[in-house]
């Protein structure tokens, strides 16, 4: 009986350990299968093999840079622009102190390489409307910088596709899914509704960019992409500005303003509060712009530019608001939208913060 039950418990041990070595070797398994390089096809439509993964990210702009703190923050290697005191309250302060390493354009490029390898940074986002020039500048960066350079549209048509892209890249596919679901669902409801309205209900818009406000971007332009899917006409019938290979902000004179003399102006700005000296209530008090029927009319209106701008400069995810804000602005009997429940779901969706009244009221100071 004795040597019947040492028999069992021989038996019974050696089935916990033959358990336990299955277990080990599943998560080993798991772990190999999440360490194996893989490839992705960027929207460029270049192969990159990424051959560990991605702990530390970088972009080359700021609207990659959003493009990462949307989908995972702890995976932010650094930042392309120096972090204002604004912009703090909206990102948590374990991340306020990651390295300023520059960033590229086609024409200017300012990201110091070996301060990029020193930071241990696994992928670089080269973000951008898609040509042959970004093509080609991030095969160059790739090249100088021996990072895996991945190319993701910025295109406010492109959303639902970039993060699909960005959740196979962060392995992290359901996140990249929803989040790229809502850019789809959102923008293609709100062009439902803007496409019952008449063209000839169409509002005249001047976009006043630059430090006087007589510099703007005309219709066409990627940083007008948010005017042009509401279907405002853009009053500047001008070629766009390519000084240098950069694009965008044309010079204009008060007069053309004047002759154009549209209905709304819509002023950005990369930060808010009615102490702004270039803000939309400075444009109303100038006498020097009275005599146009958006000032007339007392409708000019600043640009939401927190936790950075809704509308342009960097043309980011964040327009997916910024085009519900100006609806709801220009046609709001037809766009019958809470602008501050949809802030406050966009928020913590995408930024996992949970806005507060004040705060909502900061960045919609001269918006509405």
């Amino acid at each position: 009986m004795k040597r019947v039950l040492a028999l069992i418990l021989a038996l019974t041990m050696s089935l916990v350990l033959l358990t336990g070595c299955n277990k080990t070797s599943n998560t080993a398994s798991k772990t190999e299968q999440t360490l194996k390089p893989f490839t992705v096809t960027d929207m460029g439509g270049r192969t990159v093999t990424i051959e560990k993964p991605i702990n530390k990210a970088y972009a080359s702009n700021l609207i990659g840079i959003l493009y990462i703190r949307t989908m995972d923050i702890t995976k932010l290697g650094g930042y392309t622009n120096q972090l204002s005191e604004d912009e703090k309250k909206y990102i948590p302060k374990e991340y306020w102190d990651l390295p300023y390493l520059g960033g590229w354009s086609t024409a200017n490029p300012t990201a110091n390489i070996e301060e990029l390898v020193k930071a241990n940074i696994d992928v670089i986002l080269v973000t951008a409307i898609v040509d042959d020039k970004i093509i080609k500048m991030a095969d160059k960066i790739q090249s100088q910088t021996g990072i895996p350079t991945v190319i993701v549209s910025s295109d406010i048509n492109q959303l639902g596709n970039a993060y699909k892209l960005l959740g196979q890249l962060f392995q992290n596919e359901e996140r990249g899914a929803k989040l790229g679901q809502y850019c789809v669902d959102e923008l293609n409801e709100l062009s439902k509704v803007l496409a019952t309205i008449p063209k000839a209900q169409a509002k005249k818009i001047y976009y006043a960019e630059g430090a006087n406000g007589l510099e703007t971007d005309p219709f066409g332009s990627m940083h007008t992409q948010v005017f042009d899917f509401v279907g405002a006409v853009n009053v500047a019938n001008i070629a766009e500005n390519t000084t240098n290979g950069l694009v965008g902000q044309s010079t204009v004179s008060l007069e053309q303003i004047i002759t154009w003399n549209p209905e709304y102006i819509i002023r950005n700005s990369t930060y808010t509060g009615s102490n702004n000296p270039t803000s939309a209530k400075a444009i109303l008090a100038d006498p020097n712009w009275a005599g146009i029927k958006a000032v007339k009319d007392g409708r000019v209106y600043q640009t939401p530019a927190l936790p950075n701008n809704w509308v342009d400069r960097g043309p980011s995810v964040n327009r997916v608001l910024g085009v519900k804000w100006l609806a709801n602005l220009l046609y709001p009997d037809v766009v019958k939208l809470d602008i501050r429940a949809e802030a406050k779901e966009f928020f913590k969706l995408f930024y996992n913060l949970d806005l507060t009244d004040e705060q909502l009221n900061y960045i919609l100071a001269d918006s509405q």
